[in-house]
């Protein structure tokens, strides 16, 4: 299975995560450490991973934790030999997943009443409550290639998890957000079978259409922010319910239940508070913390250190293309650019050993650059093929790069990135075409995100014109869009750029913003592209736009010609 396949399958999860074989965790009752077992014939260590060094806990009871040795007294067992103590048997569940990533006090009660702190790399069981404390995040990748992103002040419950080795219609997954709020993408169980997929809260219950969305529960009124329960759509579509009707919600869409309860209510937007502590600060107070195992982030480095120290079996294929658009929420600032993987320009893609997404990119040529760190959140993704090659999109919620003049590393709170692996068209095709050309099939495109942290919206349109010849241009750059405030964004640019400054992100764009809070409604943009595609059909592109009195947005973007 290429990587591609991989991340259809099992969008956004750790390699780790996702189970061929039902694993299964074995909690002892007395000190109430868990074993995950590959199955329930027990064979594996933690994670279930393969064969231990020496058989581990099983149904025969003949190994140690993790599979490393016999223990003493003898292991738990299924057959009722004797827990640790020889005070029972142990209590089997579904295991559920993973921890990608766990910051401050984040906390986990299992189904036999033991607590116990979590950090990167330990397992979540059906039936564990996980509590969030102050200024504390937690990241679940799920067994079926989903995700939950437990936020600060936050508790849920994993009522239910069961994922079988073939999808027959046994599986399930409910899980109850009792109070705060989570971040949830749905992975194969929401996807194949939606009606065996619901999040609840003590209001409200959350079915999906395939989807990534956000779920607040707010027990008591807080300034700004009723009492109730609030679910916004990011991608996708979601059905709230309570005891008094419904509501289909589509992206960038938010609905409201009530404390005091009554039919759900589509909202114009979500209360300002919610999105600025959920979305851009929660997220940005998180990113230079290492994890609670120490992990530092990979590339934590100068610019030219990550250009000259890269190793190449890390490195996106010859000829891969990458434009991106970063946003500085602090800094007011949207950074447009793009590379390609091409070392001796000192311009070159990394990509992470396991999923193979772009995880940092660099150009000296241009002073584009932008690397991610270990908690940065993947919150929107979609691939297709384009003129017969792969094309990845999506917006990384956090990350760094560096000043170019300063080599300072510097805070982005948004990223969206195209990236074509091995797809950029070879400059013997572009030669030989010629005339005009307009890219205007709207493939694929990130939801927008705005300067106040918002994330939603939609590209309605873009087309992008291309001079062939000897001296390829592009002529014009037309968009429109909106965003997750309901403002229309609309920028231009009618002249003449070359391939090059194309690429390195500036391509200058008017930009007017219509609507509520646009501010003085002018501006200026940029935007960066390049051409993809066997025959030169497809341009990946990112772009950033920014009114006179600082509202922006940023994203990116694939269109293609017939």
């Amino acid at each position: 299975m290429n990587k591609l396949a991989r991340l259809s399958l099992l969008m956004l999860a750790l390699m780790g995560g996702a189970a061929m074989a039902a694993p299964v965790c074995e909690i002892d009752p007395v000190s109430h450490k868990i074993l995950v077992l590959e199955s329930d014939t027990g064979r594996g260590g933690i994670g279930g991973t393969g064969s231990p060094a020496t058989p581990a806990l099983s149904a025969k009871g003949t190994g140690g934790i993790g599979g490393s040795g016999a223990p003493t007294p003898p292991a738990l067992a299924a057959n009722g030999s004797g827990g640790i103590g020889g005070t029972g048997a142990p209590v089997r569940v579904p295991f559920a997943g993973r921890v990608m990533f766990a910051h401050g006090t984040v906390l986990a009660e299992n189904s036999v009443g033991g607590a116990r702190k979590l950090s990167s790399g330990q397992p979540v069981c059906e039936g564990d409550s996980i509590d969030a404390g102050q200024d504390s995040l937690v990241q679940l990748a799920m067994a079926d290639g989903g995700r939950l992103d437990l936020r600060s002040h936050s508790r849920l419950h994993l009522d239910r998890f069961v994922f079988p080795d073939n999808m027959d219609g046994s599986e399930r997954f409910s899980a109850t957000l009792a109070w705060g709020s989570v971040h949830a993408i749905t992975g194969s169980i929401g996807h194949l079978h939606k009606e065996l997929y619901a999040l609840h809260t003590p209001l409200a219950q959350i079915g999906v259409r395939g989807t990534s969305h956000e779920v607040f529960h707010v027990p008591r009124a807080q300034p700004g922010v009723a009492a109730g329960t609030y679910n916004r759509v990011l991608t996708g579509g979601t059905t709230l319910s309570s005891s008094s009707g419904s509501l289909d919600l589509d992206p960038s869409q938010s609905g409201f239940v009530p404390l005091g309860g009554g039919a759900p209510q589509l909202l114009p937007h979500l209360p300002a508070a919610l999105i600025h502590s959920t979305v851009a600060q929660t997220v940005s107070n998180q990113l230079n913390s290492a994890d609670d195992a120490g992990a530092a982030a990979i590339f934590l480095k100068p610019l030219n250190k990550i250009v000259q120290n890269v190793d190449t079996t890390t490195q996106a294929p010859r000829g891969s293309a990458y434009v991106g658009s970063s946003q500085d929420l602090d800094g007011n600032e949207v950074r447009v650019g793009g590379a390609i993987n091409h070392r001796r320009n000192r311009s070159v893609i990394v990509l992470d050993p396991i999923w193979g997404l772009p995880s940092a990119v660099a150009d000296t040529s241009n002073g584009f650059n932008f690397f991610t760190t270990d908690v940065n959140i993947l919150y929107d993704f979609g691939f297709a093929k384009v003129d017969g090659v792969d094309v990845i999109w999506g917006l990384y919620g956090g990350g760094n790069d560096v000043d170019p003049n300063s080599g300072a590393i510097r805070n982005v709170d948004f990223h969206h990135f195209a990236y074509a692996p091995g797809g950029i068209t070879h400059s013997a095709i572009l030669n030989n075409l010629s005339g005009t050309a307009t890219f205007g099939n709207l493939v694929g495109s990130t939801i927008l995100t705005d300067e106040t942290g918002g994330a939603g919206g939609k590209l309605n349109a873009l087309q992008i014109g291309v001079q062939f010849g000897p001296q390829i241009r592009i002529t014009s750059y037309q968009l429109n869009a909106n965003d997750s405030q309901a403002r229309t964004w609309d920028a231009q640019f009618n002249g003449s750029v070359d391939l090059s400054t194309f690429r390195a992100g500036k391509l200058p764009l008017t930009v007017q913003c219509s609507g509520t809070g646009c501010g003085s409604g002018t501006g200026t943009g940029s935007a960066a592209g390049v051409i993809i595609g066997n025959s030169g059909k497809g341009i990946i592109t990112s772009y950033g736009l920014q009114t006179n009195t600082g509202q922006q947005v940023g994203g990116a973007a694939v269109v293609s010609r017939p």
